[in-house]
């Protein structure tokens, strides 16, 4: 595709490729003023989808972008959303001292938290029956990773004594890719939460569901201020920890499933993850992990 020909960005001058992140997706800053997302194979009923929610979002905190166009251009679709300055956080954050790690984390807490205020239609399928179907599909699948393995064999058993607890759990906007890779900071400041592909409604609670997976390696203080951000510093309910145990369980299923199935390369790495979390829970025997209290 010829990015200068979309009559959105007919006036603009600079141009600028970014050749960053995991996604599949061709992205350019135009001006610094728009980034510019360009997917070869892209839906344009899903962009519009995700254009919408986000947008919703954006309403709500203006750390995440504000969507522009969606569009399809020389066979392509596109979209057209707010450049915001900034580099990863899975690159800054290990740069910064503790204390400011801990109130950037407090910064996105406070911004996830007023995007899961935006909840699903009345319509909408409900979260439980959506969740209890995925595990279903994965849990064989993954049995058959953890035999001999009798600390994955109890990921699985925890699992399925504990999946009540999503019962009428409600369906909220939610990011669905909360990682250090998908925030920005800038002069020691978080500037925007982004890489909104994956934003739909679920339980606001399985938004950390890879926190233990992705983020607490990065930094425990970050983590911890968007726990503690979150939750307006208040004290944290056994509820939520409930919850956040049972889908970082769930979560590991579905990460091992996925490593062994698909990204055969990445085996290795997800197993360290998966241990990881794992040892954090203590072979989820404790209700809070144990990098939330440690100093």
């Amino acid at each position: 595709m010829d990015i200068h020909s979309i009559p959105f960005l007919k006036n603009n001058s600079s141009f600028e490729f970014i050749n960053e992140g995991f996604s599949t997706d061709e992205k350019w800053c135009v001006d610094h003023t728009y980034l510019v997302r360009i997917s070869p194979n892209g839906d344009r009923e899903r962009l519009e989808m995700q254009a919408n929610l986000t947008n919703a979002a954006h309403e709500n905190d203006p750390h995440i972008p504000f969507v522009h166009e969606v569009g399809v251009h020389d066979g392509k679709t596109y979209m057209i959303l707010d450049y915001i300055k900034g580099e990863s956080g899975r690159v800054v954050l290990p740069k910064l001292s503790k204390d400011i790690q801990y109130r950037i984390g407090q910064q996105v807490g406070q911004t996830l938290y007023k995007m899961h205020q935006i909840t699903a239609p009345d319509s909408y399928p409900s979260w439980d029956h959506r969740l209890i179907s995925q595990v279903e599909r994965l849990l064989p699948r993954f049995e058959d990773i953890a035999t001999g393995n009798k600390r994955y064999e109890k990921v699985a058993r925890f699992v399925m004594n504990h999946l009540h607890l999503i019962a009428g759990r409600p369906s909220c906007v939610q990011h669905h890719d909360f990682h250090p890779g998908n925030i920005l900071i800038h002069g020691e400041q978080f500037t925007g939460l982004i890489d909104m592909e994956k934003v739909r409604y679920a339980d606001p609670m399985n938004e950390f569901k890879k926190m233990e997976y992705f983020n607490v390696p990065i930094s425990k203080d970050y983590s911890r201020g968007v726990f503690d951000g979150y939750h307006d510093n208040a004290p944290i309910p056994t509820s939520f920890w409930e919850l956040h145990r049972l889908y970082a369980a769930i979560h590991i299923i579905s990460a091992e499933v996925w490593a062994n199935e698909i990204a055969l390369d990445q085996q290795d790495r997800f197993k360290t993850y998966t241990d990881f979390t794992i040892n954090q829970f203590d072979d989820f025997n404790l209700l809070i992990p144990k990098w939330y209290k440690e100093d």
